[in-house]
């Protein structure tokens, strides 16, 4: 049922304390001492450690017993050393400005790569971690006075290296909504549902099973009978759902499912706060849906989860839903023109990759694709297509190659 050649993700025995190191011991190739610059406070008595009910909205609180373990069990790195992982939690943020320089700062000298947006509403962060710096990462949560005790277990990836080339914090909404969504609209969440509860939850009679993502995204992988808004962006999408949702009961089960959990998490309270009494969510989205497969080997899931950063996606299981948007040959490896100006998201095969210097086909990104960086970079030319074209593949491939009016 599974691909060839990916194998169930090894576990790292959880970390254990000696004296005033954390031990790590994951692989003999990875095993090192890793010595937190507070590490004898862990060996202290713990304070009492208590939570919100949430996962994701959270209250101050004090530090947890055992930083050490909070994140086991651990990942096997990829052979770059590196781990990919993510978070998000809603809560009052002040100071965003201070809050987003020390990110940037602090987190960069940790050697962490990735993508963080911080608002007054919280944080949301996908991340590259070196190995040896997890440790040292939770840590830093857990002594700052803005995030102790408000980020839960990292959301580990299903396939590990370093997902992104630098890090950049930026002050944005968490989500992309297209409506105010603020503490008091997210207070109103849907019920979480555990991936290993999640198939049961599949077979409710009645359930509208609705996949927040992007139409690309569903495209290479998803959950059989979901409904995929045929639209562009995440505003649109929760615009239509609603609507969707306006004319069933109250209490009609609505199942909501992601890439990591955000976007149902914003999606679900915002339907919660229409009324619908009866909004489930998929714990961790498709990423710890993923996780859930590699322990079982059970998958309700089909395909592949599309990823945000270079790895482009994950396998989840062995079938591949798409095609080539060159050839038509079966496909689910997305890929973005080697011609950075066109930067077209597409699907395509190992065959018209070397066919085409890796780009859509236009005459004009094969050349510039084959260009030194320095000699792009001085004759970088405007983006060339719309956000809808630059997604929508379907609308500007014809025989194989990539049309834009800009050549003619």
């Amino acid at each position: 049922m599974f691909r060839r050649g990916v194998s169930v993700a090894r576990r790292v025995v959880a970390p254990r304390l000696r004296g005033t190191h954390v031990w790590i011991q994951p692989q003999p190739l990875y095993t090192q001492w890793i010595k937190p610059r507070s590490a004898i406070r862990l060996t202290e008595p713990a304070r009492r450690y208590t939570t919100h009910s949430s996962l994701y909205l959270r209250t101050h609180t004090d530090l947890p017993p055992q930083l050490s373990t909070m994140d086991a069990p651990y990942p096997v790195p990829g052979s770059d050393g590196f781990v990919t992982l993510s978070f998000y939690s809603f809560f009052s943020l002040q100071s965003i400005q201070t809050t987003r320089s020390h990110l940037q700062a602090q987190w960069e000298a940790l050697g962490i790569v990735g993508r963080v947006y911080v608002s007054n509403e919280g944080i949301n962060a996908q991340l590259s971690v070196p190995f040896a710096k997890i440790i040292d990462l939770r840590e830093w949560l857990e002594h700052s006075a803005v995030f102790r005790g408000r980020i839960s277990r990292f959301n580990w990836a299903l396939e590990h290296s370093q997902a992104f080339k630098a890090l950049h914090v930026r002050v944005r909404p968490l989500v992309a909504a297209g409506v105010e969504v603020g503490l008091d609209v997210l207070a109103n969440e849907p019920e979480y549902v555990e991936p290993k509860d999640w198939g049961k939850e599949l077979d409710t009679p009645d359930a509208l099973v609705l996949d927040m993502r992007n139409t690309y995204e569903y495209r290479v992988g998803r959950f059989d009978n979901a409904v995929c808004p045929d639209v562009d962006t995440f505003r649109e999408e929760l615009d239509q759902v609603r609507t969707m949702c306006s004319t069933r009961p109250r209490d009609a089960p609505i199942l909501m499912y992601c890439t990591g959990g955000i976007r149902c998490s914003v999606a679900g309270a915002v339907l919660r706060g229409d009324g619908l009494t009866n909004v489930k969510t998929l714990r961790g989205g498709v990423i710890a849906y993923g996780q859930h497969v590699r322990k079982t080997q059970e998958s309700r899931f089909r395909g592949k989860n599309f990823t945000f950063d270079k790895r482009r996606g994950e396998v989840v299981t062995s079938e591949i839903l798409a095609k080539c948007d060159q050839c038509g040959s079966e496909c689910d490896t997305f890929v973005n023109c080697a011609h950075t100006s066109c930067n077209l998201l597409f699907i395509q095969c190992p065959g018209c990759a070397e066919k085409h210097k890796k780009t859509c086909g236009r005459e004009l990104c094969v050349e510039r694709a084959q260009l030194s960086h320095e000699e792009r970079v001085k004759q970088k030319l405007p983006p060339q297509w719309s956000h809808r074209e630059r997604v929508r593949p379907e609308l500007v491939f014809r025989d194989g190659v990539a049309h834009n009016p800009l050549d003619n």
